[in-house]
């Protein structure tokens, strides 16, 4: 195990910060951090996604670290020092003519290569859930498996972080991930049920205790307050008997998937599931609605987050004026969960809204259409309040986020009991497992 103090250089792929989406953000963040926590001098590299050949500085547990981002791409022009057909050359290069002066030239050519060939340490999350060809072949040959393969060209270990594995429904697309499975040094889940998972999907033979359990790395994510943070008029409205729920609406489910018509096979329609909760929610005179977007993505509409919370809070507003709210602006992953901190009680139908939520210990409701939410709930006993919008229709919808709702207190007392040794386990789950 490489010891503390060491400079270690370490290649991060499978997220970035410029995505839109704060649940990747989150994931990069949390995963820079768990990383520092283990080896505090590490040069930390994102590759794969993102822009090229930018560095950023991040404040990491009250110190300044700075992170150097660079692209790998697939695309028709075979000859960008991004692509992965010229990495995969580069690579067999290397392992043809293993000379130090060649290695040197190589490196010098391209910042990509010198990333990998000189990588201690590589990890991968693969945005936290795309390791699945549920959202499409392409996007799984990519980022679930060349991404990942290009790393074993390199000789390099591959870590895999705590993510969700599959569904894999196709024979192909499991194939190439039993393949990434079985050259990886070690497989995290974040779950419970993704442990039996790719253990089933290895078979026993070829597990050799690598696969384990840590739970998502954005519980230790640290939530900033926001400068110019607009909730329009919550902070006047807001009493000290008022219950702020939070409400996080997808706006990939509001616009029913990418292909529009129910892509993920809801067993209710999601618009009138969002209103049928508020409905509920504001029986409870005390209860104040705020709208928080958590995907910020104007160029593809049909994931944004903000344009399906506007269109929300224009009919509560109307229906419920003076007691419905909206988080406007730009904000990133940590003003985002600040903002998510400032509720009483939480909805959201992005996972890691609600991991900002429960990782603050403010009682949450998953409004799910994938399994991953159960198996994340669970890692702090709230699998019950998982809301499966594949499986149960509005009426057993409804009765989970009452049950949540009403046992809210002893929710929070909960989590703030199982939270700090959840915290210590992510932050030292590279010393649990005798070194990555």
């Amino acid at each position: 195990m490489t010891l503390k103090g060491e400079n270690v250089k370490v290649c991060l792929l499978g997220v970035s910060f410029d995505t839109g989406n704060m649940g990747v953000s989150a994931l990069a963040e949390s995963s820079i951090k768990i990383i520092l926590h283990q080896w505090p001098d590490a040069q930390v590299t994102l590759l794969g996604t993102g822009t090229a050949n930018k560095s950023m500085t991040l404040e990491i547990s009250g110190r300044q670290v700075v992170i150097t981002s660079l692209d790998m791409r697939f695309g028709k022009n075979v000859f960008r020092r991004s692509h992965f057909c010229v990495l995969l050359l580069n690579a067999l290069l290397l392992r043809l003519l293993p000379l130090r002066g060649f290695k040197r030239l190589l490196c010098a050519m391209n910042p990509r290569v010198k990333a990998l060939a000189e990588a201690d340490k590589v990890f991968d999350i693969t945005g936290g859930d795309s390791f699945s060809d549920i959202y499409g072949m392409r996007r799984f040959l990519i980022y679930g498996f060349l991404q990942k393969w290009i790393v074993t060209q390199f000789g390099k270990d591959l870590i895999l972080l705590p993510q969700t594995y599959g569904p894999f429904k196709g024979r192909l697309s499991r194939r190439l991930a039993r393949n990434v499975l079985t050259h990886a040094r070690t497989v995290y889940a974040r779950d419970r049920a993704g442990v039996e998972y790719t253990k089933e999907l290895l078979g026993v033979h070829k597990q050799n205790g690598k696969i384990r359990f840590a739970p998502d790395v954005a519980f230790v994510l640290d939530p900033r307050e926001p400068g110019g943070m607009d909730v329009g008029g919550l902070g006047e409205a807001r009493t000290r008997s008022s219950i702020v729920v939070g409400l996080n609406v997808s706006g990939l489910l509001f616009s029913g998937g990418y292909t529009r018509d129910n892509m993920f096979g809801l067993k209710t329609d999601y618009r009138e599931l969002i209103e049928g909760v508020v409905d509920y929610l504001m029986t409870d005179k005390r209860t104040l609605v705020l709208l928080v977007p958590h995907v910020f993505t104007p160029h593809a509409p049909l994931e944004d987050d903000p344009r399906a919370c506007r269109e929300v809070y224009e009919r509560l507003n109307e229906k419920y004026p003076g007691r419905a709210f909206l988080a406007q602006g730009t904000y990133n992953h940590r003003d985002i969960k600040y903002i998510i901190g400032m509720c009483d009680f939480f909805m959201g139908s992005r996972m890691h809204s609600c991991i900002a939520a429960i990782s603050q210990s403010i009682p949450a409701v998953g409004i799910a259409y994938s399994k991953k939410f159960k198996g994340v709930f669970d890692s702090v006993g709230l699998g019950q309040y998982v809301a499966d919008a594949y499986q149960c229709d509005k009426d057993e919808l409804l009765s989970i986020v009452k049950a949540a709702f009403e046992n809210r207190k002893q929710i929070r007392k909960q989590l703030d009991e199982v939270l700090p040794g959840i915290r210590a386990d992510i932050l030292n789950m590279f010393q649990l497992a005798n070194g990555a």
